[in-house]
Formats: C-alpha cells, structure tokens, sequence
C-alpha cells in the first residue's frame, strides 16, 4: 500500500515577514502522535468506490508531528505496511509535507479540535481495483494519542 498526500501546487507559500520559508513557527495544537479513526479514499471517476484503510481495511495508520518533521506509518492486511517521514511546515490551515527523497510536496488541508485532527485532499491516489492508481480525494480523521 502505498499513501499518498496531495499534490501542491507550482509555487510555494510565501513567507510571512521576517520569517524564512521552511521556518514557519508550528501550529502547537498539532503536535504529538495521532492515530486514525478513518483514512479514506473515494474515486474521483467512480463514486462507489471508496476506500477506509482503518474501518474497511482493517488496518491502522498513526501521524506524528512535530516542529519541523513528519512521519506517517501504517498497517493494512493485504496492503502492506510501511512509513514515510520528512519535513513539514503549517500555515494557514495547509500542511505541507515533504518527503525524504521525493521533489514534489504534498500539501493537506487541516482543522484541529481538541483531541481530534481532520485532514482533507482533493488529489490523491488509490488502487480501488488492481488496475492501477486512480485519482482520489482523500479524507481522514485522527484522534491524540
């Protein structure tokens, strides 16, 4: 299984004043570990098929941020298990991830409440029938661990 983040797009934020792109201060209410409750995908193509790694699946997929890292590892049966990490940077209710060894972002819209973060894209991926990555938006719910 592979998960996917959402594109960003060509151009980068721009920095607040005084402040260097990449060094954005932290959204405090996002860091820690989280775990999700729901991590979805549904076809862009094809409404019905949609997918939940954790309530269909069965599987499991944790999120742990901090200051300037990410890392995201997940368990799903039949899927595989895997994780990747990076470097992140928060503002303006995106979060912008980069992976270790990848060029292109990924960027996510978030809202944090309390104990629970919800994130959101609208152009991700998924094998919803084993003929090959299909455009998907993507939905997830994760609660503080």
């Amino acid at each position: 299984m592979r998960l996917h983040f959402p594109e960003a797009g060509a151009e980068d934020w721009p920095a607040p004043t005084g402040v260097a792109a990449g060094d954005r201060p932290a959204d405090p209410d996002l860091l820690g570990s989280w775990s999700a409750t729901r991590w979805q995908y549904a076809s862009k193509a094809r409404s019905e098929q949609v997918v939940d790694v954790v309530a269909g699946l069965k599987g499991t997929v944790t999120m742990s941020l901090s200051a300037g890292a990410f890392v995201v590892a997940w368990d799903a049966p039949g899927h595989g298990s895997g994780s990747i990490g990076g470097s992140v940077t928060m503002a303006d209710g995106e979060l912008t991830l980069r992976p270790h060894g990848r060029d292109e972002p990924h960027v996510v819209r978030y809202r944090v409440s309390a104990m629970t973060l919800a994130l959101s894209g609208e152009a991700s991926a998924w094998d919803f029938d084993g003929s090959g990555e299909a455009p998907a938006d993507f939905t997830a719910v994760l609660v503080r661990l």
